[in-house]
């Protein structure tokens, strides 16, 4: 009897043991970069805005004036741009947004962008009205400035800014609000 439990626990210490390397396939999956998820497909809503066009959903207006060109680029040649935008928070209570988790580009292809950090360093340093992120909305308030940004392409002039109105719980993208930008909505700034 005695036997038969020494076989039965080495029996269960293989199977755990090959039931262990059989999960893992070598390659060490920790990251310091998470990539970006996904955000196209998650709202239930579409709320198509044009330029200078008030949107409001989940008690949140937006208003995208324009889409700025910084003049600054990367090693690549891909531009820094940034948001002119008015956000107003029309509830009684003061939430955070966030350029992370708020906001993404589209291009007409399905591809996103996101936020890029080292426009935000630039902006601060260099932009003015630059809102840094993230960024508070009072109760019936609002915040009129330049947020972001985004590093895109010098090819790509034609794409779909979004923003999910989430208030202050940061995983209800319910609806989104979506304007289309053409070459003609940016405006390249001038740094001279």
């Amino acid at each position: 009897m005695k036997k038969y439990r020494i076989l039965s626990f080495m029996l269960t210490a293989v199977i755990a043991a090959v039931s262990l390397a059989g999960c893992s396939n070598g390659k060490d999956n920790s990251s310091s970069e998470a990539a970006p998820k996904k955000q196209e497909g998650l709202a239930q809503t579409e709320i198509m805005a044009g330029i200078e066009e008030e949107k409001e959903s989940n008690e949140t207006v937006f208003k995208l004036n324009k889409v700025i060109d910084s003049g600054k680029t990367d090693d690549e040649g891909n531009r820094y741009m940034y948001l002119d935008a008015v956000i107003t928070n029309n509830t009684d209570k003061e939430y955070e947004l966030n350029i992370i988790n708020n906001f993404y580009i589209l291009y007409p292809d399905g591809e996103e962008v996101h936020f890029d950090v080292r426009t935000q360093l630039y902006g601060q340093n260099n932009m003015e009205n630059y809102i840094p992120n993230p960024f508070k909305l009072t109760a019936k308030g609002e915040i009129s400035g330049i947020i972001g940004g985004f590093i895109i392409p010098p090819d790509k002039n034609n794409f779909t800014v979004c923003f999910f109105p989430t208030q202050d719980v940061s995983t209800d993208k319910e609806s989104v609000i979506k304007v289309e930008v053409t070459a003609d909505n940016i405006e390249k700034l001038n740094n001279n």
